[in-house]
Order: C-alpha cells, then structure tokens, then sequence
C-alpha cells in the first residue's frame, strides 16, 4: 500500500548529523505502524523552518507498506502519477546536425534533448573541458596570467559549473524536474530532488558536466572545445551557421546560440543581425561574513545544529532610491575572481557540496534601468570601465578591493576584517567610491536595513570587489512558438546570456523548450 505524508516535522536539535539514517523509525511512528511495515519511502521535499523557537526539519514523503494501516486512506493513483516526471514526446524528425554554441545550462539541455530526438547535434565551446578548466584555472592562482579561453567564466558548464551549483527557482516547469534527475543520473547528490534549496557544490559539478558530454556523446552529439564562433553565417537574412577564429565555416540548418554572459563580444556582434532590447539588469558586490554570524542569525541558537547544514540567507531591502536583494548566495563558501577578461576583475561565489568553509558570501544586487544609457555601447562601456577599476584598485593582479561594511556605510576608508575565503586575496579599497552611484547609494541603506534582520550583518561584514555579470543587459528576442528570432531566422537563442533566463535550473529548462521547438518543427 501507498500513503503520502504530506507534512513530517521533526525537531532538528534532536536529530543526529545523518538522520536520514534513522528515517524509517520516525515515518513508522508518524504513521502508527511497525518499522517492520514500511517496504520503502522516498522523500518528496524537504524545508527547514527556523522562524521562531526550536529549528525544525518539514518532510513530505511518500511511503510503501506491506499491509495497510487502520484509520489511514492510501494515496490514489492519480495522486501518485502527479509525483512521476513526465518525459517529453518526442516526434520522429529529419533534423540533423544542428549547432548548439555554448555548454552552459541551456546550451547543454537543449544538447542533450537533441541528441535523444537522434539530431546528432554539434556543440561548440570556445572554451576548454571541465578537467582542463580546473588545471587552467590553478595555473592563474599560481601565476596571476589569466587565460581568457579558459577560467572560472568561460568553458565547458559555464559559469554555474564554479558558482556551487545553486538549483533554487522560482519556476514550476516540469522541466526543471527533469533536468535534475538527469544530472542525479550523471553525479550529482539525491537530494537535489528534494530539498527547498538545493545546490550540487563546486566540488562534485565538475564529474556532473563530464558524465553529461559522455551521455551526449553516446547518444550522437559531436562536441568541439576551442572552438570559438566569431560571427554567425547569414545568407539572404537567415542564419546558416558559423565562422570560428580559425577561418573554418560550419553550416547548418539551425543554431541554438547559448553564449552564457561570457560571451558578452559575441552576442554584441549578433546583435547587428538580429532583432534585440535593453532590458532592466542587475549589479552588485559581495559581502562576506563568517559562517557561524549567519547560523547564529538564523537558527535563533549559540550553535547550529548537528542535523542542518550551513544556514542561508535570502534577504530584500525596498527602498525609492533602489531595491537591493541577496543573490548567488554561498553558506561555507569562497569568493572567487570569475574574469574571463585580462586586466577586469569580476567576483563570484562558490561552495563545496558540504559547505564547511569558514565564512558565508552573497552577492546584493541592485537593478539597473537601462534607459539612463543612450546606446548598448556605452552601457557595456560602463559595466566594463567598472571592472577595469576594480583590477586596477586591487593592484592589478587580481586581488580585490575590499571594505568592511560598516566603513562602506560610513563613506570612510576602513578594512579591519581582514581574514577572508577569497582565492586571489583582498587589499584595503574605496568601493564606496568606485562603484557607481546607482550601486553605492542603494547598497548603504541595504546593509543598514540587513543589520535589523541578521545582527552583526553590518559589523562582522566585508564588501569585496562587484559583481558585474549576474544578468544580461540585453534580451535577444525569439518568437514565443518558433522561438526563431524574428529578425534572423534560424537563429534560437536561450538562456542567460541572451537575457532570456536567470540561474541555472531555468537557463537548462529554456534551453529544453528551444530544443523541444527545433525538433518539433
């Protein structure tokens, strides 16, 4: 028999480190019944509420017994069928050998649906593998030479691929259902299916992007590292394919373009081409704190809990001058220079599966309006000339440029927390007055206002660097069926870096519904 425990609540301060283990004990007592009785259980979702008083563990789960239990009403078979992730249906098509530019999120979902349609799909990464990106990006700690082909932006996985592997969203797609029992099957931990906040970790998304490529692979896909797309092959106002840096033309009867928002140079280039808008961004800085402030804050205890992992935050300021949010936020984590530019410097956030690290980052963005530009040239004139300043003030080898957040408030001078995650290291910096003051002024009354909510927020904490590339300024536009741009035909663009998607779970499910609408075509 089959019953759906639609709320389990188990009180966190008794619960041991791996209380799953002891799971079974707490679904038969919740249900009455002898542990002998339960055949199997699997966990639907799970959530921490530690709003007030003692933190606790909120389950939903759907169990299997041997015999069914008195008093108790078995789910149906339609509430069961609604647990199950539909698969899409596919029809049989011609298409082959479209091109997929990008490994990201969306470049490599629409990849793998491809390649399962049989379209024996050919994905073109300017940058290296994810093993090679590792190896690369150690060589730029230790030298402080930054390859621009390779680093923490550009390659295979993209950006996500070091930014801990943060899969909350706010999007009921079936799709992003699906995509993480994919990435399960390639490596990733289980429970990403069903905890409220899921995240795979830094150190375990690498092996995921690898064991993806070789799915691909096996199901037809042709991938090509090193390849860099300089231009899009137009013939009589349509998009035919590709020219790469080397000279060579690739055609093809369709292009999925998926540059992620490192490849800033080329959706500039195809927007001379294709039918796009400035769209609302947003920019920021990171701050940073230690790991047991935030615990503190958010547990309501002197420690945290043995059974919950590091506490996160997610945390809003309204205000007329500019609304200021928490993003990319990594409990246990390490700040990271994530340029795929020489001489720029750009932060990021990222943490292992465990989340053991010292300190806590996020990023506070605020959004930008586009209109104060007059052209898309001299808005990414200013994105870039800010992460110019930020190398240069950090001593032009990387290192940021910090602040504690109570001098940043200030407006004064002042970087007494000096001990911090970050990879390239941190110097004293201005960044009050380097950022711009569209980003200064909102940030200072966020930071202020986050102090109420989160004590110590403002005296334990450091700004670090900006965050430049957490969403696209410009949109490229497709047609909500074809999702052909309506300037370009042929040409599909997805995700992120086409400002058509934000995060990772929702850049792999547009990237699905691209390659849903090519197929079906």
């Amino acid at each position: 028999m089959n019953y759906i425990i639609e709320k389990l609540i188990l009180n966190a301060l008794k619960l041991p480190c791996r209380w799953q283990q002891n799971l079974a004990g707490f679904v038969a007592r919740e249900l009455r019944t002898n542990v002998k009785n339960i055949a199997g259980y699997e966990i639907i979702s799970s959530s921490i509420d530690s709003r007030r008083g003692t933190p606790k563990l909120l389950l939903k789960l759907q169990v299997e017994t041997y015999s069914p239990i008195p008093g108790l009403t078995p789910a149906t078979s339609e509430e069961l069928a609604a647990l199950k992730t539909p698969f899409p249906e596919l029809p049989e098509t011609t298409l082959r050998n479209p091109i997929v530019i990008g490994t990201g999120p969306a470049g490599i979902s629409a990849a793998y649906l491809l390649a399962l349609a049989g379209c024996e799909p050919i994905i073109l990464d300017r940058g290296e593998t994810v093993e090679n990106r590792l190896a690369d990006y150690q060589k730029f700690l230790s030298s402080r030479k930054l390859d621009e082909e390779s680093n923490l932006l550009i390659g295979e996985g993209g950006a996500g691929t070091f930014s801990d592997g943060k899969l909350y969203t706010g999007t009921k797609d079936w799709r992003g259902r699906f995509l993480k029992e994919l990435w399960v099957q390639c490596g990733a931990p289980k429970e990403i299916l069903y905890q409220s906040r899921p995240h795979i970790g830094s150190d375990i998304l690498p092996q995921v992007c690898a064991n993806l490529r070789k799915k691909v692979i096996e199901k037809g896909g042709i991938f090509r590292f090193k390849a860099n797309v300089t231009e899009l092959l137009i013939r009589s106002n349509r998009c035919h394919g590709v020219k790469l840096a080397s000279g060579e033309i690739i055609e093809a009867p369709a292009v999925i373009f998926a540059p992620g928002l490192g490849g800033r140079e080329l959706v500039r280039k195809v927007c001379k081409n294709a039918a796009w808008e400035l769209k609302f961004f947003q920019t920021g800085c990171r701050i940073e704190h230690p790991q047991s402030i935030i615990d503190r804050a958010m547990y309501h205890l002197p420690q945290r809990p043995a059974a919950l992992g590091a506490a996160e935050y997610h945390i809003v300021s309204r205000a007329e001058i500019g609304n200021v949010s928490s993003f990319c936020m990594c409990p246990g984590g390490t700040v990271v220079n994530a340029s795929a530019w020489e001489n720029r410097s750009i932060t990021n956030g990222m943490s292992c599966f465990e989340r053991a690290g010292e300190f806590a980052n996020s990023c506070l963005i605020t959004t930008v309006d586009p209109a104060q530009y007059g052209s898309a040239a001299e808005l990414f004139n200013q994105v870039e000339a800010l992460e110019k300043a930020i190398f240069e003030h950090g001593g032009r080898d990387y290192t940021f440029p910090a602040q504690d957040a109570a001098a940043f408030l200030a407006g004064k001078a002042g970087l007494n927390n000096v001990k911090n995650s970050c990879h390239t290291g941190i110097v004293p910096g201005r960044l009050d007055l380097i950022l711009p003051d569209f980003v200064t002024e909102p940030l200072q009354m966020a930071v202020r206002n986050f102090d109420r909510n989160i004590p110590g927020f403002l005296k334990y904490g450091k700004l670090i660097g900006a965050e430049s590339l957490v969403s696209s300024p410009i949109r490229i536009l497709r047609d909500s069926i074809t999702m052909e741009n309506p300037q370009l035909p042929g040409l599909f663009p997805a995700g992120e870096g086409c400002g058509l998607a934000g995060g990772i779970v929702s850049a792999g499910c547009d990237g699905l519904r691209v390659a849903e609408a090519l197929i079906r075509r």
